[in-house]
This record gives structure tokens, sequence and C-alpha cells, in this order.
């Protein structure tokens, strides 16, 4: 053993290793009143019901002394857990009486911001019950009751769920109660003494001084140890530290501290010191300080004494853990095999520091190979351990520390090495390692998923890069903002947009085996995400399709695919930024029906909403920017379509305020007022979303509107009945209006929006009953259709399908839909064929492969939201189109109430069609419909007569809506066929007993289409 020296380390190497451990010595938990103390703790903040935004943690100082909160932490651990979080303190001194406020995480309600905070962190704390430490290190305490740790300071346990506690735990708290501290003078370290729940109060450092009165007692000196660190290798320097809070009454002087270092092979009466000298950061702050080495393993508490000139002595003790050193490993031979060979054994290695975040750092190897075979860097994953101050970009550092695989399962899988770890600076201002220049030759669409493994770790660069997508972000719902994360996709220019294929993808390894005959996808292996925030540099927000030059950066694969974290220091050049394009104006021969899914589309207010759903109150702010930049998406963008199927809205209320926006606004630009009526029935979705459509009643006569499918059920992978439709199907049947007296065009348009693909590929129950639930839907819907189509209608479908326009492995819902399903060899969940006769037609499959997008994932382009339509309706399509106002656009675009782009993740999808000229008819078409009603079992019945009393033939006429007392009637539709003047016909048409009771009166309503023109007729009758 040495002492008073440095035997293994240069001097300076050591002097950097001792600043940086400032911030990370501490003492043990300290007497009643003499150490700074934990004062609110708050963890209902932005939940339901708060008042504040931040759940917060308070402190106070009740010494008579200022103390110094460097290095020292709040930390946090759930009521039963044993994982602590940390958020570290500002380096201040706190004033005898003075509180200071930590922030941690928001939630997405509350209205009230708190005040300053002296120190931010992430913690996203329960509002019920938790335990928070105040500790003088940053280190994560260990164990689900550290309340013997020597750094800690105060402990609280609240709510009655805590298992851990000083005393009893406080009572438990809710989104409205803090536990508030009663008397901050007075700590018993009883927590369900102290404390009591009251609604927040947070205070900080601008809060007046609330000084406690001196104490009136005679006490001891009193002495708390601490070695940093705490568990370190033989040879290793470590630094000792006593705390000593001085004597009372009278106040200590002389204090002397000495401490028995025999079990390491020290002095049994080594002298500690407070003057700057040995390892002693500050002078005269009552830290006495000392170093050592050793070459002696085991766990120790070695005991450490204080005494005074007034003669009173205290004893404590320096526990720590001393280990011999892992074996030397080059980077390159624990990245030799995938997954690492070493993975869960400790290990020391070495290398230049390339890239510093917050969880973490990357070293890559000195004489780095810049055309490697296998990875010459990796990640030291640290996750809230504070780093040393010299771990800084340039710095070559030793570090020791279990290597791991991370994420543990999948093809693509990197490897760190995690914590505890030890870190040694060995020399610094190191000229960075040459980057791997990626090329558009290694950047290939048709390579192994895992081409880019070979560069983890490593620094890369790019010459220029095209965006696939536009830039992520983290939402705030009830504020409707985003974040921006930095992160983006994208592949080396002269490559490829890579687009969505069929099949399961190769990367979907949660299924398990796939059936031989299902195609499987590459999952485009060209992809590269671009993360630009995480070494700590602003975001770049960009949009798809832009280029950047320039790229630098280090290449991650800790989360189970490539990605490029962009240095700092140098910045690309982006340009070529996307901006929307208005699809194009419509013929006057023309009519055009458009689907929009309007994302979670959600008022201010509480109103009706889907029984028993959860929807999110926006704030009025949020609801006013989300109705502008709908009606500028509608008027200026999709050019105001006749019929628009939305989706994802949440109930008539938020419909309307749509339409009455566009109108407004339309007027005060000088546009034409579309007058759309907004058509929408709740349902089931638990989330609160729902299918509507706006029609343009200046164009558009709307004879009826129906919810299909509201109680239909289908049987799960357990066999029991569930609910198929939560969103349901809304049918409208229109006319067109020709104009100049001529007949209206009829058509029937439908918006849908089918079950998502989450959890489509889970391979148990849960997974199972999404695939059949796909299924189910696709086949309740193609037979829908085809009622209409066999009754001679001309249906347009148009929604979010959640489903591409081929099989993606699991279900093929819109194979099914329109009646050519691959084979039941194809696909997980055996198809139903020919559902529809003669086959409905997918329009998106009539444009070039090129222009096939709706959506983006994961930097891949596809189509979601689909124009279905029956065949006939093919030869008077004109185009489709898909307004890029979303997909490819960055998040944060949500935020700007003067932009139409991003107020959605799903692009618009409009379909122009010909109007057809209104049939030649020779004469004229009056139909008469009539009715006899008469009482039958469960209910009534119609015989309905419909007349031609005109002079020409009504040719193929239908009967297509019939409803008594507001009960719908049925079969509907029904065909009647053409009626030759003075000609008529009878069909018969039940109604259920909830019509009415006997004898009262009621509206009996009729109507019904013909080629060329409507009819219909509201009776009124008394039921028999």
């Amino acid at each position: 053993m040495t002492f008073n020296r440095f035997s293994l380390r240069p001097f300076a190497i050591l002097a950097a290793f001792f600043f940086a451990l400032l911030s990370i010595s501490g003492t043990a938990m300290a007497a009643p009143g003499t150490s700074v103390v934990i004062s609110q703790v708050y963890g209902g903040g932005g939940n339901s019901g708060a008042t504040y935004t931040n759940d917060y943690i308070e402190i106070f100082n009740p010494t008579q002394s200022a103390v110094s909160l460097a290095g020292w932490s709040v930390q946090y651990a759930s009521s039963t857990g044993s994982s602590w979080q940390t958020t570290l303190l500002p380096s201040i001194s706190l004033q005898p009486g003075e509180y200071a406020l930590i922030q941690e995480s928001a939630g997405s309600a509350g209205t009230t911001p708190l005040p300053t905070p002296d120190a931010t962190g992430t913690i996203a704390m329960s509002a019920t019950a938790g335990k928070i430490a105040l500790v003088s290190s940053t280190s994560a305490l260990t164990g689900s009751c550290p309340t013997s740790d020597p750094g800690l300071q105060d402990f609280v346990g609240f709510g009655t769920a805590a298992n851990c506690s000083l005393g009893s735990p406080t009572v438990t708290l809710s989104n409205t109660t803090a536990a508030i501290r009663t008397n901050v003078c007075a700590n018993t370290n009883n927590n369900n003494t102290d404390f009591k729940a009251l609604a927040p109060a947070p205070r900080n450092t601008a809060t007046a001084l609330a000084a406690c009165a001196p104490s009136t007692t005679s006490a001891p000196p009193s002495v708390s140890g601490l070695a940093t660190p705490a568990s370190a290798f033989t040879g290793d320097p470590i630094l000792l530290t006593a705390t000593v809070i001085p004597g009372t009454l009278p106040a200590s002087t002389g204090i002397q501290v000495s401490g028995n270092l025999t079990t390491i092979g020290g002095s049994s009466t080594q002298s500690f010191y407070d003057d700057g000298t040995h390892g002693d950061v500050t002078a005269g702050d009552n830290i006495f300080s000392f170093v050592v080495t050793t070459s002696t393993t085991g766990s120790f508490a070695m005991p450490v004494t204080v005494t005074d000139s007034q003669l009173r002595s205290a004893s404590g003790s320096i526990a720590l853990t001393v280990t011999t050193p892992p074996p030397f490993v080059t980077i390159g031979t624990i990245q030799a095999n995938k997954p690492s060979t070493y993975a869960t054994q400790k290990v020391m290695t070495s290398g230049i520091v390339i890239g510093v975040k917050s969880n973490g750092f990357y070293l890559e190897a000195k004489n780095a190979d810049t055309n490697p075979t296998t990875p010459e860097g990796i990640l030291v994953y640290t996750s809230s351990t504070v780093l040393p101050s010299f771990v800084q970009v340039g710095a070559e550092v030793q570090v020791t520390g279990t290597v791991n695989t991370f994420p543990a399962a999948g093809l693509i899988r990197g490897t760190e090495i995690d914590g505890p770890q030890t870190f040694t600076l060995l020399s610094t201002g190191n000229p960075l390692p040459a980057p791997v220049e990626i090329t558009a030759a290694m950047d290939s669409p048709s390579g192994p998923i895992t081409q880019f493994s070979r560069f983890e770790g490593m620094r890369v660069a790019i010459g220029s890069v095209t965006t696939t997508s536009g830039t992520d972000a983290s939402l705030n719902e009830s504020a409707e903002t985003n974040t921006s994360n930095g992160q983006f996709y994208g592949v080396v220019t002269g490559v490829p947009r890579p687009f969505r294929e069929p099949g399961i993808g190769v990367t979907d390894t949660v299924f398990g085996p796939v059936p031989a005959g299902v195609p499987i996808w590459d999952a485009n292996p060209e992809l590269l995400n671009f993360d630009s925030l995480a070494f700590g540099a602003p975001a770049i927000d960009l949009t798809s399709n832009a280029t950047l030059t320039g790229v630098a950066g280090v290449m991650d694969m800790s989360f189970g695919s490539p990605q490029i974290l962009i240095d700092k220091a140098t910045r690309p050049t982006v340009t070529g930024l996307m901006a929307p394009v208005p699809v194009p104006v419509q013929a006057p021969n023309e009519f055009t029906v458009a689907s929009f899914n309007m994302e979670r589309f959600y008022n201010d207010v509480v109103d009706a909403d889907n029984p028993g759903s959860s929807v999110v109150k926006v704030t009025t702010a949020a609801y006013q920017r989300r109705l502008a930049k709908g009606s500028l998406a509608i008027r200026n963008i999709l050019n105001f379509p006749d019929i628009l199927g939305v989706q994802e809205i949440e109930n008539i209320n938020v419909l309307t305020d749509l339409a009455n926006k566009i109108s407004s606004d339309a007027t005060a630009a000088g546009q034409a007022d579309p007058a759309y009526l907004p058509y929408l029935f709740l349902a089931s979705d638990g989330t609160g979303i729902n299918t509507g459509m706006l029609v343009k009643s200046t164009r558009v006569t709307t004879v009826k509107a129906d919810q299909l499918g509201l109680n239909t059920t289908f049987t799960n992978s357990v066999g029991n009945q569930a609910v198929l439709n939560d969103r349901t199907p809304l049918v409208l049947h229109v006319g067109i209006k020709r104009g100049g007296g001529q007949p209206d065009y009829p058509v029937t348009v439908i918006s849908v929006h089918q079950r998502s693909l989450i959890n489509v590929d889970d391979s148990t129950s849960t997974g199972a009953t999404v695939r059949l639930k796909r299924e189910a839907q696709a086949e309740y819907l193609a037979k829908l259709i085809q009622g209409y189509q066999g009754a001679g209608e001309h249906v347009v479908t148009v929604g979010d399908y959640n489903a591409f326009e081929f099989s993606d492995g699991f279900v093929d819902a819109l194979g099914v839909v329109t009646g050519n399903p691959v084979s039941s060899t194809q696909v997980v969940t055996p198809p139903v064929a020919g559902l529809v006769n003669p086959p409905l037609v997918d329009l998106v499959t009539l444009l070039p492969a090129a222009e096939r997008q709706s959506y983006v994932e994961t930097g891949s382009a596809q189509v979601l939201d689909h124009v279905v339509v029956t065949s006939d309706l093919v030869p008077t399509e004109t185009r489709l189109v898909y307004a890029h106002i979303d997909s490819d656009f960055p998040l944060v675009n949500l935020n700007d109430a003067t932009s139409p782009t991003r107020i959605s993740d799903h692009d618009p999808a409009v379909a122009y069609f010909a109007v057809p000229p209104a049939p030649i008819v020779e004469g004229t078409v009056q139909l008469i419909t009539t009715s006899v009603l008469s009482k039958v079992s469960g209910g009534y019945q119609a015989v309905v007569t419909v007349k031609n009393a005109g002079t020409g033939t009504a040719q193929a006429v239908q009967l297509t809506g019939a409803t008594l007392g507001g009960a719908g009637g049925s079969v509907i539709p029904q065909t009647i066929g053409n009626l030759a003047p003075g000609g008529s016909a009878a069909v018969v048409v039940t109604f259920p007993a909830t019509a009415g009771v006997s004898g009262a009166a009621a509206v009996e309503g009729l109507s019904g289409t013909y080629t060329g023109g409507t009819f219909g007729a509201n009776l009124r009758v008394r039921l028999p």
C-alpha cells in the first residue's frame, strides 16, 4: 500500500480524477436539524385534476450554516422498486432557511407552471406512492431500502404502499395533494409524523428565507465517511472523505479527523486533511480527505474518529470494496462476434471518446481500421450515472464494466459496456479516428439487414444524404404541440426511396417461425436513422426529399437498427426542403371524393363521446389551431372536395366546428362557401375516435346517411364474441348535382377506419385476435359493398384501411375487400375470396409505384389510405392524387397554425371522377310511392308500391331507404327494376316493434333512386 503519492498513474491524471470526484462525495444521513431536508414531494403534476403541470421535490436548509449542494442529487424509486433515477442538484450554497425547488417530469394536464425551478430533471414520479432520497453524491442508490447508505441526507417514503421509509411512510397522495413537512425546523425522522398530505405549495430559492432558531442544547461533533469510488480495483486511487458537523454550545474548535486503515494495509491513526491537500477539494469546509491505493481485496468498514479542542469526540465509518481489476480486452476483440463472446463478463478496455450523450459515450480504438470487417467502436452505457468531467471528445479513456448485448433479441443487436463502471483518463486532445466513408454502393437495397453492423460505435461520414421522412418529435397532446427529438430517416443520395413491400418484415421476429409460403420483406436494409440532437446540438427539423451534405457522426446499433448520431461540432448543410403542393382543381364535369385521417381530433370541452371511451380534452388554443390547420388543408390543398370522408374525429361537434371554420375562412378569403354538411355517428372505439363525412351541399345532395355494423360481433381467438367495428362504416347515398335541370348522378360513398396493425405480429392470443378481427372486418366490408353493387349502385369507399395494397403476410385485408386475396398458403390468416363480383378496384394500384404513398413508417413510404371503387366507376376515374402535407413533414409543424402541414400523420387522398351525362329519357318520369301497413309478429309490415305516373320509362328503380317512427326497415336496399309509364311494382318491408305502439301516429319515410334521379315520400300514418 502507498500513501501520499501516485505510484500507478501520472500525477496529472490523478488530479483530473479527483477533480471529477468533487461531484460525487457526501455524508451519511445527519441528525435532526443538522442537514438539508426534503420538505415537499409531489408526483401528481400534469395529471387529471392537477393545478401544476410538473412533478417536483422541494428541499430546505434548517441548519445555521450554508450547505453546498455541489455533487448532490435527489433520487426516486417506485414504491417497491430498487432502481433509482437521479436528478443532479445545482452547485450552489443553500443558505440557512433557504428552499430549493427541483422540477421533474411534466404531464399532459395541469394549468400552472411551477415557480422557476432551481434544478430540472425528467423523473416521472408516481402521484400516490414512491420513495425520494436526498443524497450527497450523484451515484444512483442500490436496493429497495438504502437508508444506511453513507451519502444519504434525508429519505421520504410517501404513500402507504412504499416499502421503505424513515419510521412509517406518509399517507397516500393524489393528483391534488403533496407530502409537505409541517415543521421544516424539526425532523423526527418519522415520515408519517413529519409530513401531511396538503395542497401543493412549491417554494424555490427566490422564496423569502425562513431560518430556523439556533439550537439551545449542547451537541458533540459528528462524522460520516465516504469512499469514492465505493467499489474500486487494486492499484486505483481512492478518495476517502470524512464530513464533520461541528459540535455546538460551545462550537467546536481544533477539529481533527483520523482513520484506522489497517484493514487495507495502512496506518491505524491515519490523519485526514481539510487544507486543500491529499485530495481535499476545498480547504476549511469540514470535509477531511485522504487518498489511498491498496493491493488488498475485500469489503471493509474503516473506522474514522473526529475530536475537537473541547475534548469531545465521535465515530463513523467508511465503507469500501476492493476487487482485482478485470482483464484488458481491446474493443476489436470484444466486438469480434455478434453477440459478443464477452457478454456478461467484466472487462477493461480503452479508446478515444468520439461522442458523448446524456446516458453514455462512445469509444473507438485509437488505431481503428477505416475498412473494418467487425466494429472498432463501442457504446459505454452509463444510464443516469454522472460522468467524470474528463470524459470529453478527444480524450483517451480507460473503462471497466460489464459487456452486454442490447437489445437482447432481434437481428441487429448492439454491444455495450454497462455499469457499474470505472473511468480513468489516459490522455487528452487526441485527434479523432478517421471516419468510415459510406457510399451509395455500400448502402445497398439488396444487402443484408446487418450490412452496417460492422461500423457499430465508429465514426462514419456520408457525402450526401437524401431524407425519407420528416423529423420526429414527442407530443404534448392536451396542448397539441410537438417537441422535436431531432431524428429522421434517409439514404445515401442516389439510392431510390424505400417503399413498403409485400410480406412479413425480416426484422419482425416476434411472431416466430413464418409459414413457408408467406413472403418475407427485407425491411429496406438501405434505411439509416439520423439523430441530430443526441450529442447536444440543436435539432435539425426537415422534410423528406431534403439533401444533407457533409454528414459525419457515430454509428449506433443500440435500438436494433442503424442510427447515425450526428457530430455536434460539424453540422451538415440542408437544402431542398419540401413545400405543400395543392391538388389539381377539379374540372366542371368532375366530382371529387377525398379521404383524410385527421389523427385524434379532439375538442376543448367535455361533451358526448363514445360510451366508456377515454378522450383528451385539449386546450382552447390547441383546438383552435387544429381547426385553423384543418381549414387550410381542406380549402387550399384539397381544393374543397365534394365529399370528404374523415377518420379519427371525436364527435359531431368537432366535425360541425370544422365545417363552420371552413365556411368562415372561405368567406374571409374571398372563396366560395362550400356549405359543408357534417355527418358522424358515435361508435365504440375506446379512445373516442370515429368516422365521419363532410358533404359540399352546394354540389351534392344527401339522400340518406347510415351507420352500419355498430352491433356486429366476431369470434375472437379464445372463442368469445367481441365487437367487430369499433369505428363503424358510415354510408351516404348522395346525388352529384349536374345542374341545368338535369337529374343528380347517384353515388354511394362509404367512409371506413379499419383495425390498426398494432400487435398483428403478436404470437399470443392477443395477436391471433387482431388478425382474426382484421380479416373479419375485411369480409364484412366486402359483403356490405357487394350488397350495394348488386343493386346497381356506384360505390366509392374511402378511408384509413390500415392495410397496404398488397398482403402484409399476416392478413390480406385489401385483397379480401376487393375480392382477389392471395392464396391461403401465402398469408398467416386464411382469406375468404370472391365476396364481391365483379371485383372492386383499389385505385392506388393504377398509380405508378413511386406515387403510392400516404404514410411513412420508420422511413419506408407506404399506403394505408385507399379509395376502393366498383368497377363501373373505373372508366370515369380521371386521377387519384395524394396530397403530401403530413407524412413527409417534420412533426413540429403541428405547432404552426399558419401552415396546413403535419395536422396528421396521414396524407389525404383525392379521387376525381367524370360525371356521366344524364341519360336521355323519352318523356318524363314521375314516381309516386304509397304504402299499406299491417301489424305482424315482432313489429310491422309495409307493402310499398312505386308507380310511374310519368310519360317515360323509369330505369333501374331501387328502394334504398325506409324508416318508420325512427326505426329502420329491412330488407334495404330492394331492386324494383324498370317501370314503364303507368307501371307499378310492390315490395315488402318489415319494421321492428320499436317503431312505436299500436295506435300511435308516426312518419314513414321512403326513398329511392332510378337512373338519372331520386324519389321519396314522408307518409303520416297511424300504427295498426
